[in-house]
């Protein structure tokens, strides 16, 4: 298959705008659908859609969707900790804390991802790396300071925000470690699918069918979801990995805690105080020096698209 052309870097930036914006809006969409929807069937519904509409999308660009043999194993293993577990536990995660704190939770993700390569893969720690951790810690700190009901009902919504976080680090670590024979929205795609499976299932048997008594705004919130924060996002993001440098379409993802925090103030009316401001500002800072490395030089060989974390981002969604 010929590799398509590459996108200009003016469209770039607009898809870069547009994935903060699709993604940073999803926190309070959650939030306003997990009032009314059980946290597995919100998920089973709107991953087994999004799931579709990328892989419809790839068929519709004339990607192959075949996966060789020898990677359904690492695509199962990831499939699991970066959609099963990131899905339902944000979902518990968003239904029992304020969205905007979720977002900041969630995003601290790189921190963990650091971690792991440090305690499991021997790298090394670098200062750039103790003050990240340092930051994303006081942040976390900051955060929780105000008390249980700064949380929600308990502090359990923080904890499971943070565990899907360090699954979700530990999915990036085995994706990056394959080298995918399959383009990055067909992998996207097939992930989706693969982790939305047993969501589906438990969802059949544990809950009750109620997303057709939802009301219009949840029904919009969930078509927005689907829409443009699965589907549109994540063929947004692809681009933008293939357009700029690493260091670049990292800073891009680093607006989408910023907009989840001031649009949930906004439309959902969460605090958005100092405490706030500060764990933003901490946790913002510490992924920027994990994630936003020096360009590297010109004789360094440059990391492939299909290694950047699917998502990644922060994934919102």
């Amino acid at each position: 298959m010929a590799a398509s052309a590459v996108p200009s870097r003016g469209f770039g930036f607009a898809l870069l705008i547009g994935v903060a914006l699709g993604w940073g809006l999803n926190w309070p969409a959650m939030k306003l659908i997990v009032g009314e929807v059980p946290p597995w069937q919100f998920r089973a519904v709107t991953g087994a859609a999004g799931a579709v509409l990328l892989l419809g999308l790839a068929r519709v660009l004339r990607q192959p969707l075949a996966v060789p043999r020898e990677q359904w194993l690492p695509l199962v293993a990831a499939s699991l900790l970066n959609v099963t577990s990131w899905f339902v536990l944000i979902a518990y995660g968003v239904k029992l804390m304020a969205s905007g704190h979720a977002s900041i939770l969630g995003f601290t993700m790189p921190i963990w991802a650091a971690v792991i390569g440090m305690a499991a893969l021997g790298e090394r720690m670098s200062t750039r790396r103790f003050v990240s951790l340092a930051m994303g810690i006081a942040g976390v700190v900051v955060l929780l300071s105000h008390d249980f009901a700064a949380l929600g009902a308990s502090p359990l919504g923080a904890l499971i925000t943070l565990v899907g976080a360090f699954n979700w680090a530990i999915g990036v670590h085995i994706q990056k470690r394959v080298k995918w024979a399959v383009e990055p929205l067909v992998l996207a795609g097939w992930q989706v699918a693969l982790g939305t499976l047993p969501i589906v299932v438990i969802a059949l048997f544990a809950e009750p069918f109620v997303y057709h008594r939802a009301s219009w705004p949840v029904i919009g919130a969930t078509i927005y979801l689907v829409t443009y924060a699965l589907a549109f996002c994540y063929y947004a993001w692809f681009n933008v990995v293939r357009i700029f440098p690493t260091h670049i379409s990292a800073i891009g993802s680093l607006l989408v805690p910023i907009v989840g925090v001031a649009s949930s103030s906004l439309f959902l009316g969460e605090p958005f105080g100092w405490r706030e401001i500060a764990a933003l500002v901490l946790v913002v800072g510490a992924v920027a020096l994990v994630m936003i490395q020096p360009p590297e030089r010109p004789a360094a060989a440059a990391a492939p698209a299909g290694n950047a974390p699917a998502g990644a981002a922060a994934r919102g969604e």
